[in-house]
């Protein structure tokens, strides 16, 4: 074997060996939220009226469990008819996903479902809300859903929709 041979060899392991270390610094840099933190923040919904699609949710006392995940959305079938000035983000607009894991690793997903009725007319909700904590103050991540309208008519259904979030700890 020459020289070349083996410094192109080298070169490869190298590389290789650099590649596993920074993908590794990347996983450690996940944080773990802060414990009994409460944190407000917005999704990448359009504004409506000037308003922004909320976020909001707590850490359990453990740091394991997020709670009362709550965003903000009219649903992947839209809504209309907002009041100049009023928040539109009220009732029924805020979807609950409720109780999610967060593992020790700061990186999370899971999923919930939701659902409300008005008037004979429900709404069902399944979501995948996955995330990141890079710090135990600030979280991102990304809100998929799926919806199915029943009663009143033929049920529908739409989606998967999908926002992504950032919220920060108050």
């Amino acid at each position: 074997m020459n020289r070349n041979a083996v410094r192109g060899g080298i070169a490869v392991v190298a590389t290789a060996v650099i590649a596993c270390m920074l993908l590794l610094a990347a996983a450690a840099l996940a944080a773990k939220p802060k414990k009994g933190a409460h944190f407000a923040g917005h999704t990448s919904a359009t504004k409506v009226e000037g308003f922004r699609a909320p976020v909001t949710f707590g850490v359990s006392s453990n740091g394991r469990t997020l709670t009362n995940f709550t965003f903000g959305s009219f649903g992947c079938f839209g809504a209309g008819g907002f009041r100049p000035g009023v928040n539109p983000y009220t009732g029924n607009s805020l979807i609950k996903a409720g109780k999610l894991k967060v593992p020790a690793s700061g990186h999370f997903s899971d999923k919930a479902s939701s659902s409300y009725s008005i008037a004979g007319t429900g709404t069902s909700t399944t979501m995948t809300i996955t995330g990141t904590f890079s710090t135990p103050m600030r979280v991102s991540g990304t809100i998929t859903f799926r919806q199915i309208v029943f009663g009143g008519g033929p049920a529908s259904s739409c989606g998967p929709a999908k926002v992504s979030f950032s919220a920060t700890a108050k």
